[in-house]
């Protein structure tokens, strides 16, 4: 009786830790469980039932203290974790620890990261000692244990929530996390049989085009976590930051597009504006690059314009595996892939805190002059978070003012900084376009807000979060480019094939047959399910990508000459970057990057 007490208390006081971590505050701990009676009941049930297994086994003490720190370190980390990137931890982030390796040293300084190892160790040693203890397991213990958990998870299955929306994420950390394994566990929808599809199938608009399809060169540039600051209530900046961005606003060619994610989740929005599909149908927080598109071809704005006549190319200057984006456009039916790694006479360090978009710039334009027809869809990164929280730049041309603290006043002036930088990367590529003779159309759009804390707070930023601004800018126009006001970003790629009446999609068949359709989402998710996961019952109305052979590069890199120096072997030739390296009989030796003629 007295175990059960304890266990009983602890789920208590656990789970009331739990909710404080993540709210960070405990007056609104105690506000969520009186406002959400029933969350938390949810709540504590599942964190019951985690430390109810310490009744399955002698080893009491270690299970306890294994499950209670279990649920320490989750909670700590989703409360980093949202803070970093503006959405909570999901089961699916599992399938992210590569990334998240990666991109530790660019938000904790080395000594913190020792310090978290140290830890671990020293909680593994801690773990042996408490595995000594022991103590006999009562049949009757077992058995209610077993039934505890069976009726826990059969009330569990009665209140999940089936969503990925990253809106829903606001149930409690433990509800939300089980929530999210739970597509993983029953991923097919119900409803979903050959008749089914046969019925969606039937009623599809056609694929053929009445009028001859317009082929002007078409760049699409994801912009990485791009809004119009001007829109903060009682923040002052002395000068605009994005005045080319703005000369588009006031000529109208621009709008709003929703997306399913805020403040991280790039390649949710890159998967929705070149599938059509729509990101929140997805599992919780799932990342379609590490899922599946690693291994299964789906067909995007890329393989379609291949069909009439377009090279399809993707740069980016990032690392070229991070999301396994370079295992993912092969299968999205992409030609040619321009990495960071593969761009000439980039110099600096991979650093999302000093990332420079003109490389980007400057290789979208050179890819344009070597492709006879072009669809090129870039991805800058220069305006990437973590923004300074500490160094405030009195010289620099834009100020902030207002009612704001030093250091979200440090933060806003970072960001300003790097759009600033982009608006005038943009006004170049601009510019040069207007120079060419071909006709091409460029439309911009932001993957998602920047993760900056005053944009949750409804006084200072009163706009919707998952809306975000995109523009359209037309050289040497021949036909009209018109988008709605506002979209959403699966529907991005539809209304773009629409306006060059190329034929549309499968995906986009779907949006222009059933979108005014009372079960849209539902025929959505149905046709998304087929062509992800299902058994393919809409093949014969999809065109199939078939076997790509995704090339790095431009081909720039290549050896001209070499000759032996006092300081070593210098190497002549192209291409070069600081991530090129040299193998002597195939063994990789020091490399030093002169510039991007000599090694």
């Amino acid at each position: 009786m007295t175990y059960w007490i304890g266990w009983f208390l602890l789920s208590i006081a656990l789970t009331f830790i739990i909710v404080i971590i993540q709210f960070q505050s405990i007056k609104k701990a105690f506000h969520f469980a009186k406002q959400q009676p029933n969350d938390f009941g949810v709540n504590l049930l599942i964190v019951s039932v985690t430390l109810a297994i310490s009744f399955l086994v002698s080893h009491k003490l270690f299970l306890i203290g294994f499950v209670t720190f279990f649920w320490l370190f989750l909670a700590v980390m989703n409360a980093i974790i949202t803070h970093l990137r503006g959405y909570p931890l999901v089961f699916s982030d599992i399938f992210l620890i590569k990334e998240a390796l990666s991109l530790s040293a660019h938000y904790f300084k080395p000594w913190v990261i020792a310090c978290i190892g140290l830890g671990m160790i020293l909680l593994v040693k801690l773990g042996y000692e408490w595995y000594q203890f022991q103590s006999s397991v009562a049949m009757f213990d077992y058995l209610w244990a077993i039934g505890y958990v069976t009726i826990a998870s059969f009330i569990f299955n009665r209140v999940k929530v089936r969503s990925s929306d990253e809106k829903e994420f606001e149930r409690g950390f433990p509800f939300d996390m089980a929530n999210s394994i739970y597509p993983y566990i029953r991923r097919k929808p119900e409803c979903y049989n050959e008749e089914a599809m046969n019925a969606i199938s039937k009623n599809l608009v056609k694929t053929t085009c009445s009028k001859k399809s317009h082929t002007p060169q078409l760049i699409l540039l994801q912009l990485e976590s791009f809004f119009d600051p001007l829109t903060l209530n009682g923040v002052h900046f002395s000068q605009d930051p994005i005045p080319t961005f703005r000369k588009l606003m006031n000529q109208n060619q621009s709008g709003m597009m929703e997306v399913s994610t805020f403040g991280g989740g790039t390649a949710k929005t890159e998967f929705s504006v070149l599938t059509s599909m729509n990101a929140q149908l997805l599992k919780p927080g799932e990342i379609p690059h590490h899922s599946f598109l690693k291994h299964t071809p789906v067909a995007s704005l890329a393989s379609q314009l291949k069909h009439v006549g377009y090279q399809a190319t993707l740069v980016h200057n990032y690392e070229g595996n991070f999301y396994n984006r370079h295992l993912a456009y092969r299968n999205l039916g992409f030609s040619r892939y321009i990495p960071i790694e593969y761009m000439s006479g980039v110099g600096q360090a991979h650093d999302l805190a000093h990332m420079d978009d003109h490389d980007l710039m400057k290789y979208v334009l050179k890819t344009l002059q070597q492709d006879e027809l072009s669809f090129i869809y870039g991805i800058t990164a220069g305006t990437h978070q973590p923004y300074d929280e500490t160094v405030y730049d009195k010289t620099f041309e834009i100020q902030i003012k207002g009612n704001v603290s030093s250091k979200l006043q440090c933060v806003l002036q970072n960001y300003a900084k790097r759009l600033y930088q982009l608006d005038k990367e943009i006004k170049w590529l601009l510019d040069e376009l207007d120079k060419q003779s071909d006709e091409v159309i460029v439309v911009m759009f932001s993957d998602h807000l920047p993760n900056i804390p005053c944009l949750t707070d409804k006084s200072v930023y009163s706009e919707d979060l998952f809306l975000v601004p995109y523009f359209i800018s037309h050289h040497h126009p021949s036909f009209n480019c018109e988008f709605p006001p506002q979209l959403k970003a699966y529907e991005l790629g539809w209304h773009l094939m629409k306006s060059m009446n190329v034929p549309l999609s499968l995906m986009q068949r779907i949006h222009e047959t059933y979108s005014k359709d009372e079960s849209y989402l539902d025929i959505l998710r149905l046709v998304q399910y087929d062509q992800i996961e299902g058994k393919n019952y809409l093949s014969n109305e999809v065109d199939h990508i078939g076997d790509v052979n995704l090339q790095f590069g431009l081909g720039e890199q290549q050896i001209v000459s070499y000759e032996w120096i006092e300081d070593g072997l210098l190497v002549r030739g192209n291409g070069f970057n600081i991530d090129s390296h040299l193998y002597l009989d195939h063994k990789k030796v020091q490399t030093v990057y002169l510039s991007e003629t000599e090694l």
